[in-house]
């Protein structure tokens, strides 16, 4: 495969932008949504156990129950914009069914409690991230789902498409339409974060970040 450029690599980076308005009437096509989905399928993730699911909210009763309660997904809602909701999946520890269905159906493994890849698990959250409660298990496997987020924004960018992600929303309020909707279990699944891919109906306007020497420190 051809190596990309340094300049096309950055050129990606800087067509990335955080669309606050999207054109309601340009839809963005099936190919292009689910290449953005499938890269963020094949993100990597602790372990490779993939804590995570993705929802596309296209029902237009449940986009609207959503608009009320999430402020910052509003400008996604209001047209043709794609919503994706990114769950994150809860109790994910070396016993748990997840685990066990990610090392037998997806590894092709026989699951193993005592195999050593199941022990270095359990020792890794037990023993190096101190993961000491349910909570703590849960945060660990929420913080992994901006792994996919960031991935699906880039694609997005390469593909001239644009996002926006939303962490604007009432947490409590989104379990339960969704809970009501039948469209998660609360002991399985949570949202984390939503992300938000169209086309913009406003300028890009240029990119202002921090020095380079401000942010980057080589330690020889």
């Amino acid at each position: 495969m051809e190596k990309f450029s340094q300049f096309e690599i950055l050129d990606i980076s800087n067509r990335r932008y955080a669309t606050k308005a999207f054109d309601a009437e340009r839809k963005v096509s099936e190919d292009d949504l689910r290449t953005i989905l499938e890269v963020g399928r094949l993100s990597p993730s602790s372990f490779g156990y993939e804590p995570w699911k993705f929802l596309v909210i296209r029902n237009f009763e449940l986009r609207r129950e959503i608009y009320d309660i999430a402020p910052g997904a509003r400008n996604t809602l209001n047209g043709n914009a794609e919503l994706i909701i990114i769950l994150y999946k809860k109790n994910v520890n070396y016993t748990s069914e997840h685990v066990v269905h990610i090392v037998e159906d997806v590894l092709g493994f026989e699951y193993d409690p005592e195999s050593p890849v199941t022990q270095a698990f359990k020792g890794f959250q037990e023993g190096m991230l101190e993961l000491e409660s349910e909570d703590d298990v849960n945060e660990w496997a929420r913080r992994q789902t901006f792994i996919p987020l960031a991935n699906m924004m880039n694609a997005a960018a390469s593909l001239d498409l644009d996002c926006v992600a939303i962490e604007g929303f009432i947490h409590s309020a989104l379990i339960e339409i969704l809970e009501e909707n039948n469209i998660i279990d609360t002991n399985e699944y949570e949202p984390s974060v939503m992300l938000g891919v169209g086309y913009r109906n406003e300028e890009i306007t240029p990119k202002k970040r921090r020095n380079f020497n401000e942010v980057v420190e080589f330690v020889d």
